[in-house]
């Protein structure tokens, strides 16, 4: 069994009970590759606003294993660059398929971003496991964390007094409802449906075990707003998990 990763957090984000579940998984991250030496300053650095380039890259791989061992998981990092340092995004879903194709041949099951959130790396990584994995494997979509979840879970799976607040206060505010940016997402997959999400709520142990795998990624904390100042989002954000089966 294997989970594909776009970055150096998404698999502990969105796919926690999979990994502490199941022994023996293989987290698969695809873009954890180390910048050119003359790279810009990404986006996501300004945002985490601590190291740069190789330092930045090589300090978020040993955040990630320390992450994923807590789940007893195997890590395999990918060598492809991350968005914010592509000049140029031709080509990227076929190398993606070129280098997970024998990563993927024979397995039983392949868990796969859906791409909620409309990331450029979770859809690529997402179109990339669909052309790469073998037909005959069980292959699961899982909504991206936190993207799927902002500005709040979709109120129809929920039923959350909040969630419908947010959905409420989504078009004044100039911001698709989070119901419609999943069934933006899902349109790219036609085999799949929102109804047949199936969605999981975490136990309180679940949850402060994933909380606990989250904190291993320290220089990202602030910017993904899991820092000691947002630990109601373990409740909110991290309450749930949802995935679909593509049959």
């Amino acid at each position: 069994m294997v989970v594909v990763s776009p970055h150096l957090d998404d698999a502990v984000l969105s796919a926690w009970r999979v990994l502490a579940g199941r022994r023996g998984v293989e987290v698969l991250t695809c873009f954890a590759g180390y910048p050119p030496q003359d790279a810009a300053m990404g986006s996501w650095e300004v945002a985490t606003g601590g190291l740069q380039g190789r330092a930045a890259v090589a300090a978020r791989r040993h955040e990630d294993r320390a992450a994923l061992a807590l789940s007893d998981s195997g890590v395999t990092h990918l060598d492809l660059p991350d968005a914010q340092y592509r000049r140029d995004d031709t080509g990227v879903v076929d190398n993606l398929a070129e280098l997970l194709g024998p990563r993927l041949r024979g397995r039983e099951e392949v868990w796969l971003p859906a791409g909620i959130g409309g990331h450029v790396d979770h859809c690529a990584t997402r179109d990339a496991v669909l052309a790469a994995s073998d037909a005959s494997s069980r292959r699961m979509l899982y909504a991206d964390l936190p993207y799927a979840a902002q500005p709040g879970w979709p109120a129809g799976l929920t039923g959350g007094v909040r969630d419908r607040l947010v959905a409420a206060a989504a078009p004044r505010l100039g911001m698709a409802t989070p119901i419609q940016q999943w069934r933006t997402a899902l349109a790219t997959v036609p085999v799949v449906a929102l109804d047949d999400v199936r969605l999981t709520l975490l136990t309180a142990a679940e949850r402060r075990d994933k909380w606990a795998a989250v904190q291993c990624y320290g220089s990202q904390l602030e910017a993904l707003r899991c820092g000691r100042r947002h630990h109601l989002r373990r409740r909110r954000v991290f309450a749930f998990e949802a995935y679909w089966s593509l049959g």
